[in-house]
């Protein structure tokens, strides 16, 4: 009697877990989401600070330790990309690695360059896992997505709304004028579709060091 008891405890407890496991992921990710957010919002504060003086003394070693967690935490990010009609802020990694793709969205050719390029970014639907591109549907032409990086800000304005098959990789061809095109699976929740949504944006503000 007293196993079966047990055991009984042990099942509700393992059913509980599976129940609200997706809530408890979903929150980590939005709290490892905003720490990316501030930290790379404060990047330029943490560089451009002056040393501090300690009795009369510069102390390199003050606040180097919290400095050295928020640079591992900014590893590979280099920007944020902000859609207003979406809501959405989120860090853009130089890889569209599995493990970049678990923290935000990623360039898919890390080489090219913001306002000089046809930038790429991919980023996933998975409820799971919150915000990133669950959304990416509801951008039309007209609404606008904001880049920022440490070397400036990029403003493009959405152009068109497209679905390709995952072998047209024409779509991340350069063209004319700088452009931003986000990636993403669809339809949302399906398993390995090999359908691409495209949402594509023209330069309008912001400009790449020749």
């Amino acid at each position: 009697m007293y196993i079966r008891r047990v055991v009984g405890s042990l099942l509700l407890v393992v059913g509980l877990g599976i129940l609200f496991y997706p809530q408890i992921e979903k929150k980590a990710y939005h709290k490892e989401q905003q720490d990316l957010l501030d930290a790379f919002e404060r990047l330029g504060t943490i560089e451009e600070s002056e040393q501090p003086v300690v009795d009369g003394e510069i102390k390199d070693e003050v606040g180097s330790t919290a400095d050295s967690e928020e640079a591992d935490l900014l590893e590979g990010v280099t920007g944020l990309l902000q859609i207003e009609k979406i809501d959405l802020k989120i860090a853009i990694f130089d890889s569209s690695s599995v493990e970049a793709l678990t923290k935000g969205v990623g360039m898919i050719e890390p080489e090219k360059q913001f306002g000089m390029n046809n930038i790429g970014i991919a980023g996933h639907r998975s409820v799971t896992h919150g915000k990133q591109f669950n959304r990416l549907r509801e951008v039309e032409p007209g609404d606008t997505a904001t880049v920022v990086t440490t070397d400036g800000t990029f403003e493009y304005v959405i152009t068109d709304s497209f679905v390709v098959h995952q072998s047209e990789v024409s779509v991340l061809d350069d063209q004319e004028d700088p452009l931003l095109t986000l990636v993403t699976c669809t339809p949302l929740g399906s398993r390995n579709p090999p359908y691409r949504l495209i949402v594509q944006g023209k330069l309008v503000n912001g400009q790449g060091e020749k």
